[in-house]
């Protein structure tokens, strides 16, 4: 199954049953707009925890009522990371969502000794990507948590994320790890790492999966008839492996701001899905987050 936009990811969230998701340090709009939208879809009961007098007066402003949901208090992003990872770990929430609090202090919450959301995983970062005229959604891994991560690490990250997409409904991921270069390369280590991940991979899972790869062949039939050479993905990635944060930040800003499209951020790992994105993203950026993570979380499949 592949997804043509964020739409259809809605409308898979809004055949499941809601998951409550507890939202840390809540009280900002685009956050709350996407709650409500969500609220209002049937996919979600939030948990709201922040500044309980901000939060009540945005939404006051934006006609959504707090009757009918739990707000908690939390004086700083601290104190509302750490409750909303809580919530978590007691099982009373099922995802948690990063409000206005930067990503640093939000993962220490979920990584808190205290609390049971840790699961031996690697913590990565999954972006998804509506592009204009494509056809499907196309998945990035990591762009926004390990920065320049080793052999090991990869391998973590590239199985979170096929983990991922696998509870999402999407069996066979066409999955592409970048580099520079299509040929091995000493020169090029990146070549060489891209080289053993496909192969270490698919003793693991039986995908489509090739590296090195240079972004034209993982996406455009057209540059691999060009280049004249065979490909099992055939130019239609769905999941990209990049070998840096930097190549991956620069990826999917080009992404947003260039070809106008839009990213949802999950972040993969914690025993919960974590709807990560940042402070900056539109509320139908956010609202397509929480509707990734209702998808999964409602998959039994999720690993503990």
């Amino acid at each position: 199954m592949r997804y043509g936009s964020f739409s259809e990811v809605i409308e898979e969230a809004k055949r499941r049953r809601p998951i409550r998701m507890s939202v840390a340090a809540a009280q900002d709009l685009a956050v709350l707009e996407a709650i409500k939208d969500a609220v209002e879809l049937g996919i979600i009961e939030p948990v709201l925890v922040g500044d309980h007098n901000q939060i009540s007066q945005l939404a006051s402003l934006m006609g959504f009522p707090l009757n009918k949901f739990e707000v908690i208090p939390a004086s700083t992003d601290e104190e509302a990371a750490f409750k909303a990872a809580e919530i978590a770990s007691d099982g009373r929430t099922q995802a948690i969502m990063k409000g206005l609090v930067n990503s640093t202090p939000f993962l220490k919450g979920v990584l808190h000794r205290q609390l049971s959301l840790r699961t031996g995983r690697i913590f990565s970062h999954l972006s998804a990507f509506e592009i204009p005229g494509t056809e499907s959604l196309l998945f990035m891994t990591d762009g926004g948590i390990n920065i320049s991560p080793d052999f090991g690490q990869k391998k973590q990250i590239v199985l979170n994320a096929l983990e991922f997409l696998k509870q999402i409904g999407m069996d066979s991921p066409r999955t592409a790890i970048l580099a520079a270069n299509e040929l091995v390369m000493e020169s090029m280590p990146v070549t060489c790492e891209a080289s053993l991940l496909v192969a270490e991979i698919k003793v693991k899972m039986d995908i489509p999966i090739e590296g090195p790869l240079p972004l034209d062949l993982a996406i455009s039939k057209d540059s691999l008839l060009h280049k004249g050479i065979d490909s099992e993905l055939d130019g239609k990635a769905d999941l990209l492996i990049v070998p840096t944060i930097e190549a991956g930040n620069i990826f999917g800003k080009a992404i947003t701001y260039y070809a106008h499209g839009t990213m949802a951020g999950i972040v993969l790992g914690a025993k919960v899905p974590l709807v990560l994105n940042s402070r900056s993203d539109s509320a139908k950026a956010k609202l397509a987050s929480i509707a990734l993570a209702v998808v999964a979380a409602s998959n039994a499949a999720i690993p503990v």
